[in-house]
């Protein structure tokens, strides 16, 4: 489907703010475009819009490099709303839309969804060969006539905030630098399956999760996480890995629920990672990794402990 049907099919009507990206995790950058979208879109009496492609460009541009997402696509849509944008429109972005030069682009956005403003960061670049740089959309935001809002990048230690950098930052564990880029804690949602019961039968049953294989994880550790239930919401210990005491397996998240009887087969809940306690390791006997996973949940206790009454966190047990 061409981009002036996907733009008019999900077309709103009336005056709009556009602001276009993957969006991938949703960042305290990309907060900076949907609060500036917002903003402007009252002060013209329009819509906010926020433009979304289904999956990165960078798929169909360089097909041999993996790509993990940060959040999938149901979710990026319910954050990016959260934000206080009216509208979410998700688009392919395939060789049709690759090969729009930025003038043409520029001009479907105003003939489809009546664009009077757009909103970009400074590094951003639309249309064919990126062709779309700030310089280019500043002339044609005076030669078609809509407003053009180039907004200042995010922060934190120094560095731009990017997807790229909270992925590198998730891949190395470090889920404090995570949760800053991020604006909040960095979660999986999945449904418990049925594993080998091998927690259970150490005394630590777990809240098995296979994750997804598109999704970025977390390095292979043990974390203090918060999991939401459909009830409630609990302290936990969880490894991320591969359990190599027991010599291996499928990479699984598998939370260890404190204070919580019962199963969670079949159901959905939600990990959010505070912090990383230790690397995965291999113990010598199942002795040893019991002593350690007591230890973990007393650090999980301690951590989250702080953690809520420092943000007056309700419900966690």
């Amino acid at each position: 489907m061409s981009l002036q049907s996907q733009l008019k099919a999900a077309s709103p009507g009336g005056p709009a703010v556009v602001t276009i990206g993957t969006f991938d995790g949703v960042h305290v950058g990309h907060a900076r475009l949907f609060s500036a979208t917002v903003e402007l879109a009252r002060a013209s009496s329009a819509t906010s819009i926020a433009i979304t492609f289904r999956h990165p460009p960078r798929m169909l541009l360089n097909p041999t490099l993996p790509v993990s997402h940060l959040c999938p696509l149901g979710e990026r849509r319910s954050l990016i709303t959260a934000q206080g944008i009216d509208h979410v429109i998700e688009v392919d972005f395939d060789d049709s839309v690759r090969n729009i030069s930025a003038d043409d682009f520029v001009r479907i956005l105003m003939s489809e969804l009546d664009m009077k403003g757009l909103v970009i960061g400074p590094g951003a670049a639309v249309g064919r060969d990126r062709g779309g740089d700030e310089t280019r959309m500043k002339a044609l935001s005076q030669e078609i006539g809509f407003v053009l809002r180039v907004v200042p990048p995010a922060m934190v230690n120094g560095k731009v905030v990017r997807s790229t950098a909270i992925r590198a930052a998730l891949s190395a564990g470090d889920m404090a630098s995570v949760s800053e880029m991020l604006g909040r804690a960095f979660s999986i949602t999945g449904v418990v399956t049925e594993g080998d019961r091998r927690g259970r039968e150490l005394g630590f049953p777990t809240a098995n999760i296979t994750p997804d294989p598109h999704g970025a994880l977390p390095a292979d550790g043990i974390y203090a996480t918060f999991v939401e239930t459909d009830k409630r919401r609990y302290l936990a210990a969880t490894n991320v890995g591969v359990r190599p005491t027991f010599e291996g397996g499928p990479r699984l998240i598998e939370p260890f629920l404190l204070d919580f009887e019962g199963d969670l087969y079949g159901h959905r809940i939600t990990v959010e990672f505070v912090e990383r306690l230790r690397e995965e390791e291999r113990f010598d006997s199942v002795d040893a990794l019991i002593e350690q996973m007591k230890n973990d949940v007393r650090d999980t206790r301690r951590i989250l402990g702080a953690t809520r009454k420092k943000s007056g966190t309700p419900g966690a047990t």
